[in-house]
């Protein structure tokens, strides 16, 4: 360890599974006691086969940098890539100029040389009024926003970082991302994985920025914050195509607050049977033309969660087995308990059927209520 003020210092973590390839991190002093001792391998990825990864890392065209390709089929939901972090650094770091220069020139030098020269290979698109270091340049240009353990006293602001992949950040933009990688503390690593199903030779890609936004906020946001303009397919649709495309992105955004979700819907025999299904398939059929499949696995446990108080098994099935695969990497905790469902639907999903068995009891409480409705009005 090397102090880089009273506030900060440079901690190095390493990995029985990647012994090779430690992170260095600049960390408020107040969480060192709170970062992990990964002594717990990262999860594998069975998609490497032969040794050879899922991906290779290529030109992605003019001005496009590096990018991330397939180099075979991978299924929605599967794993491609488990990588820990190079750096890692807070998002505010309360120092003058100079020093924070020489914290991210010592935040480099902490780490191995082939993997600081790698990391000099990354893009900076800092300006010297940012950015006056390339070292604190490539930081803020690739970070991605990660949780770390804190105390509870700490500040908002202070909890703050930022993480850089050297593989998984090679990933390029797109506002209709094909992957997503999940953050997990407790190995220090973070899963890259498939949002639907990617060809190959075709680019794997993710999201930089909130891709619900209207187009043209996406773009300002994007060559604000990394330089460029994109020009993926749903930013280059013509001008009705795109106002649809921002229309239906809107409605998303709003669909948690504004439309039906399955708590309110369960037990309330006044709505509609479908009333919360409806809803759902309108929004999975925008999330699939827009190609949002990250936001889909809410709708998803709806949907399956629907049919389970319906008492439907095989739709409940159906539904179930799409949110396990939905959830293998990013909610390991409901992946498993959907597992546990679909072994024993009717034993271990709460409230099984109880609109199916409760619309029968109204209905048999209806007619002990009103024998006459037994007989025609013509016998007497």
């Amino acid at each position: 360890m090397s102090q880089s003020s009273p506030d900060f210092s440079i901690q190095t973590l390493s990995f029985p599974d990647a012994p090779d390839s430690p992170s260095a991190l600049l960390v408020d002093d107040r969480i060192v006691p709170y970062l992990p001792l990964p002594v717990r391998p990262a999860r594998s990825t069975p998609l490497h086969q032969d040794g050879k990864p899922s991906f290779e890392i290529r030109p992605a065209g003019v001005d496009r940098g590096l990018g991330m390709f397939a180099t075979r089929h991978i299924p929605a939901g599967a794993l491609i890539l488990v990588e820990h972090p190079a750096i890692l650094t807070p998002a505010k770091v309360p120092l003058t100029r100079d020093a924070r220069d020489a914290v991210y020139r010592d935040l480099f030098a902490a780490l191995p040389e082939h993997r600081r020269n790698e990391l000099r290979t990354m893009t900076n698109c800092r300006s010297l009024d940012e950015c006056e270091t390339m070292e604190e340049g490539i930081a803020r240009t690739n970070g991605t926003a990660v949780e770390l353990g804190h105390p509870d006293e700490i500040e908002i602001d202070a909890r703050e970082y930022g993480a850089v992949f050297l593989t998984i950040n090679r990933s390029n933009h797109s506002c209709g991302p094909n992957a997503a990688h999940k953050w997990d503390l407790a190995s220090f690593s973070s899963s890259l994985y498939a949002l639907r199903p990617i060809e190959p030779a075709e680019e794997i890609t993710m999201i930089y920025t909130d891709v619900t936004q209207p187009r043209d906020t996406r773009r300002e946001r994007l060559l604000a914050h990394y330089g460029f303009t994109c020009m993926c397919e749903f930013c280059t649709l013509p001008p009705s195509l795109s106002a649809e495309s921002d229309a239906a992105r809107a409605a998303l955004r709003e669909w948690r607050h504004t439309r039906p979700v399955f708590a309110g819907w369960a037990t309330d025999l006044c709505r509609a049977d479908d009333f919360v299904l409806k809803s759902h398939m309108q929004a999975l059929e925008l999330i699939e033309k827009e190609g949002l499949q990250g936001m889909e696995s809410a709708f998803v446990r709806d949907v399956c969660l629907c049919w389970a108080v319906l008492g439907e098994e095989a739709k409940f099935r159906e539904w179930a087995k799409k949110l396990e695969r939905l959830s293998d990497v990013r909610d390991v905790a409901m992946a498993r308990e959907v597992r546990g469902w679909l072994q024993d639907p009717k034993g271990r999903v709460p409230k099984w059927g109880w609109r199916s068995k409760r619309r029968l009891q109204t209905s048999k409480k209806k007619v002990l209520e009103e024998p006459e409705s037994y007989y025609s009005p013509l016998l007497f």
